[in-house]
């Protein structure tokens, strides 16, 4: 059984809703958990709707709190910029770097999973990258996503495997022809925010499925903050 418990994590994920309350489903135990995202139940700063008609941290030193939990917004950076690892256009919409306030004794047994030891940093950050990606083409195409993100203080995170924020196409790297998909991805860094200027994202490559040759090369590109 996996228990999957929903946080405060996701108050800025790409729907913006404060993550409380938790469940179970039956999935393969050797994958991690991840937070599902449930709506927003209390924001201070006055964080405002998005499209989805949930909330969204989006200035600095806003605050969100649910169950114990607080979230602080410490830097954000609108990018909307788009990489192109042909046929597939991967667009990153805005990068953000959250502070974990306060956590409850669920949130921190599920935290763990991602920060190892036995009891949480004192400051503990991640980054948030929020994303959309399109396949332009009418073939069917294979690509696993944002890879690794290299920070400008020399942390390397690996986005694949310790990406903690879950959502439906995470296990889902097929592209049935033109196909779009958005979503976020959650990392935890090391480095203090005010270090953090700059982030270096490495992009999967394109694979055909069925000969499993590549299409494009895994792409680079770097954004500041």
């Amino acid at each position: 059984m996996k228990k999957q418990i929903s946080l405060l994590l996701g108050s800025i994920m790409l729907t913006g809703g404060i993550l409380a309350g938790c469940g179970s489903e039956d999935a393969p135990t050797e994958r991690k958990e991840k937070a599902t995202s449930a709506e927003q139940k209390d924001v201070s700063n006055k964080s405002e709707k998005d499209e989805k008609s949930t909330l969204n941290l989006s200035k600095v030193g806003q605050k969100a709190k649910a169950d114990g939990n607080e979230a602080e917004l410490m830097k954000i950076k609108e990018v909307n910029q788009t990489v192109d690892i042909a046929p597939i256009k991967y667009t990153v919409k805005n990068m953000k770097i959250i502070k974990m306030n306060k956590v409850n004794k669920s949130t921190e047994s599920f935290l763990l999973q991602y920060t190892g030891g036995s009891n949480l940093p004192e400051n503990l950050h991640y980054i948030q990258i929020q994303y959309s990606v399109e396949n332009t083409s009418d073939q069917n195409v294979d690509f696993s996503g944002l890879d690794k993100v290299v920070l400008n203080n020399g942390e390397q995170l690996n986005a694949i495997g310790n990406d903690f924020i879950w959502e439906k196409e995470d296990n889902d790297s097929k592209f049935y022809g033109k196909v779009k998909k958005e979503g976020s991805v959650g990392l935890f860094i090391k480095g203090k925010p005010e270090e953090i200027t700059s982030a270096k994202l490495i992009f999967s490559n394109t694979v055909n499925p069925e000969g499993y040759e590549t299409i494009t090369k895994e792409q680079q590109a770097e954004f500041q903050f």
